[in-house]
């Protein structure tokens, strides 16, 4: 058996999650040592006992080799913990899958990108919220990461999709077993530059409990997670949770004191989530992520600038500019002023301060 039959075997077996996986390999020096152990070794094992040791002694390889052929005749990628086009932020966490089932465009690079989610049930503002702010930060270049789901979930990828940017959904399901099935379409067109993923083998139908299962997952993908609107009890907090968990950045966008679906969102703030206005308030975090640039005077723009960009640049000039008058001097939308500053606040040419006001980086 190779060293991938092996992992997917074990991925495969009921009861196997990516803790007891991890501790098996770890306690035989790898996956195919594994299925090569004595029955009592492996019911030695802590967590493990006679029930599952019986279960692994019993695996049938072919059960491997017929996944990975269905997987080759659909198109889908399977991607392995500790083998190159694995997300690396995603190996960081406590408990990454095993393996992950990829379908569509597989990035040459995994960029860390931000969870957008929120409440099945959901509200108009929360929508266009959701919408506009996934918008701009595809826009900018930042993959929206999501969960398929009905609600705020389907606004954040079409938001992204209308950016022409790029999306990763999430699935709480296998990746051939769709869900919410009116979200097909949807999926379809977040292959074509995106990519959807799940852990789970192929055929499994979404369950209650494979939904939290995923959280961890839009979490360890991302550099942060944004909770648009949410209710007090919701999968969102959950995937909040998580991000806190793994060390990642939680925003929040405010929503009415009287709305019960923002009542969870709300209290995120409250006890400490940064407060959402717009894509800005979460590049303003992520600049504290990339390495500081010593002060050497002006630097020349960049060949690669849009002309939107060297627009807002230059309106800027060298003293602080309120947003207001960005807008009166370059005379475009404020939606393209916004998401503009945003994609020059990314590459380092321009400075958020206090009150929507604006610098240039020297």
């Amino acid at each position: 058996m190779t060293h991938r039959e092996a992992a997917l075997l074990l991925h495969l077996l009921p009861g196997i999650g990516p803790a007891r996986a991890r501790r098996l390999t770890q306690a035989f020096g790898s996956t195919e040592a594994v299925f090569t152990a004595k029955e009592a070794e492996l019911a030695r094992l802590p967590g493990i006992g006679p029930k599952l040791a019986a279960e692994i002694v019993r695996a049938d390889p072919a059960r491997a080799q017929k996944e990975a052929a269905r997987c080759r005749d659909q198109g889908i990628a399977l991607l392995f913990l500790g083998e190159p086009g694995y997300p690396e932020a995603l190996a960081e966490i406590p408990d990454p899958p095993l393996l992950l089932y990829l379908r569509g465009k597989r990035p040459e690079r995994w960029l860390r990108g931000v969870a957008v989610v929120g409440s099945r049930r959901t509200s108009v503002y929360g929508i266009e919220a959701a919408r506009r702010l996934s918008y701009q930060l595809a826009y900018s270049g930042i993959p929206v990461i999501s969960g398929l789901a009905r609600g705020i979930d389907t606004a954040a990828h079409m938001g992204a999709l209308a950016a022409q940017g790029t999306t990763w959904a999430v699935l709480g399901s296998g990746i051939d077993r769709l869900y919410p099935p009116e979200n097909e379409a949807l999926a379809r067109r977040i292959e074509q530059s995106g990519c959807l993923l799940s852990e789970l083998p192929l055929g499994t139908a979404p369950a209650r409990h494979t939904f939290p299962q995923r959280n961890r997952i839009l979490s360890g993908l991302s550099s942060g997670v944004l909770v648009v609107e949410a209710p007090s009890a919701s999968g969102a907090l959950l995937t909040a949770q998580c991000a806190l968990e793994q060390g990642r950045q939680v925003f929040a966008v405010p929503g009415r004191i009287d709305n019960p679906l923002a009542a969870g969102s709300n209290r995120l703030i409250q006890q400490g989530a940064k407060l959402v206005m717009d894509a800005g308030d979460i590049a303003s975090e992520l600049a504290l992520w990339l390495p500081s640039v010593p002060a050497t005077g002006e630097r020349p723009l960049p060949s690669s600038l849009s002309e939107e960009e060297r627009a807002v640049f230059t309106a800027l000039g060298l003293e602080e500019s309120p947003f207001d008058a960005i807008v009166a001097r370059t005379g475009l939308p404020s939606p393209t002023v916004s998401s503009t500053l945003l994609r020059l606040e990314l590459k380092r040419l321009v400075r958020r301060l206090p009150g929507n006001v604006f610098v240039r980086v020297a």
